[in-house]
């Protein structure tokens, strides 16, 4: 149990503020948030808890609890990914009017295929490409008309990407990779970028911007 107030030194106490409440073990202290709730039926009231705060030292003051995630972080690549996507739209567009309904597939599977050679339902939903055309399903055996597509659909993007970025082409392709989004609890975290990918984005102005991205 929590001892009296004045059990506790001033170096202790300056943390315990209205809704908390400290616990020693020993000679250690801790801080944890409370609330209040009366007993049912009587006029008692008991001190219910809310959670651990975090640790007190003499040296080091409140050492707060790092919050535990409810579920290791995913992380997509984006960099790349979102480039290609952002300057090959009429590309979509066109496969969208020759092929319809696999328009969206072929185009996938060709940034797919630009990026790793080859392309699969896994490297899909970890790439931000599953977040901007979402709900694909890439089976692995497509008919021939798709996978004529595909080919199509790569040649036309390393055209317009070599087109647009000439000789920057390689470290567009070697270092964007690197830019990746971080899913932590459902919330969607942008990694930043280096002195490479910083002068590279800046030079074709790239904005690293979405509405669902924390900065």
């Amino acid at each position: 149990m929590p001892g009296k107030k004045a059990d506790y030194p001033d170096w202790v106490m300056k943390y315990k503020t209205k809704g908390t409440y400290i616990n020693r073990v020993g000679d250690k202290y801790y801080l944890y948030a409370a609330h209040s709730e009366r007993i049912k039926g009587t006029d008692k009231v008991r001190r219910v808890s809310d959670g651990y705060i975090g640790r007190i030292t003499q040296t080091d003051g409140l050492i707060r609890s790092k919050p535990k995630l409810k579920k290791k972080p995913v992380s997509f690549e984006t960099g790349l990914s979102f480039t290609i996507l952002s300057v090959t739209s009429d590309i979509r567009k066109g496969l969208r009017i020759s092929y319809r309904k696999n328009g969206d597939l072929i185009y996938c599977c060709a940034i797919l295929s630009f990026i790793y050679g080859s392309y699969s339902l896994m490297l899909y939903e970890r790439s931000y490409l599953s977040m901007h055309i979402p709900d694909l399903v890439i089976p692995e055996r497509l008919p021939p008309t798709v996978l004529t597509g595909i080919d199509r659909g790569k040649r036309m993007l390393n055209d317009t990407l070599s087109n647009l970025f000439g000789e920057d082409l390689y470290r567009i392709i070697h270092f964007f990779p690197d830019i990746r989004l971080l899913d932590i609890d459902g919330t969607l975290y942008l990694t930043g970028t280096n002195d490479i990918t910083e002068s590279l984005s800046d030079k074709y102005q790239i904005k690293w911007e979405d509405p669902t991205w924390q900065k």
